[in-house]
């Protein structure tokens, strides 16, 4: 097992596109999302942003929007996560005052006695001007807590021609929002079936590839208020 897991490990990280796209998904639980959030902004054209900075997203979301300079919206709230990516980038779509294509944005105010207060993330969403004037094609959701995500779809389906929310069975299993239609088999790694209808109208869920890098997948959820033709999508390409 270890040697399959270790192929998988090479050849995730020899299919490079552009020289820095990296596709880790077959054995980083973090990444399951890569091919979904991939085929969608390439398949798009307007603006992107993503909450939550990482190492399968920021790059990918990085190097595609930089042939035309599209404009990518990264957000976060550890700074110094944060700051890892916009120095990495800085003079190439990054300027410290924000200018560039590729804009940076720092969440405050995070509770250190309640990890799971999201709180500052409402304050964030509701009161940043810019996020106020755009619209976005794309809509990659997958900061940190759990109910910031959840709190970030209901402000940005309106506004936003498709949502990519990772982890989505979470949701439904705790009982946040979505319905589980039947379980996912952890033990066997047989995908479960969940409904998300109360969130957005249209949608469609993605899992990784065998052996799975997490026990609940993890699977990923592309959803749009608008458009209800989503794409089949075989994660063996990346």
């Amino acid at each position: 097992m270890r040697k399959i897991v270790f192929f998988l490990f090479l050849v995730g990280f020899a299919n490079v596109l552009n020289g820095e796209i990296r596709f880790t998904h077959r054995v980083d639980d973090y990444s399951t999302h890569q091919p979904v959030l991939f085929e969608m902004a390439m398949r798009t054209e307007g603006p992107i942003i993503e909450f939550g900075c990482g190492n399968g997203s920021t790059d990918l979301l990085h190097e595609i929007c930089k042939k035309n300079g599209r404009l990518l919206i990264s957000i976060d709230d550890d700074f110094e996560w944060l700051q890892k990516f916009s120095q990495k980038y800085r003079g190439d779509g990054y300027e410290e005052d924000n200018s560039g294509w590729h804009k940076f944005f720092f969440v405050p105010g995070k509770n250190v006695n309640n990890h799971e207060d999201c709180g500052y993330w409402i304050h964030f969403l509701d009161n940043c001007q810019l996020l106020k004037e755009t619209h976005f094609d794309l809509c990659f959701v997958d900061q940190s807590p759990w109910l910031a995500r959840i709190e970030t779809i209901k402000r940005f389906k309106h506004k936003s021609r498709y949502i990519i929310l990772h982890d989505c069975d979470f949701y439904p299993v705790h009982k946040v929002c979505g319905k589980t239609v039947k379980m996912t088999d952890y033990k066997n790694s047989i995908p479960g079936i969940y409904d998300f209808s109360d969130l957005l109208p249209h949608f469609k869920l993605y899992y990784p590839l065998h052996p799975w890098p997490l026990f609940s997948g993890p699977p990923t959820l592309l959803g749009s208020e608008f458009e209800s033709d989503f794409p089949d999508i075989n994660y063996n390409d990346y």
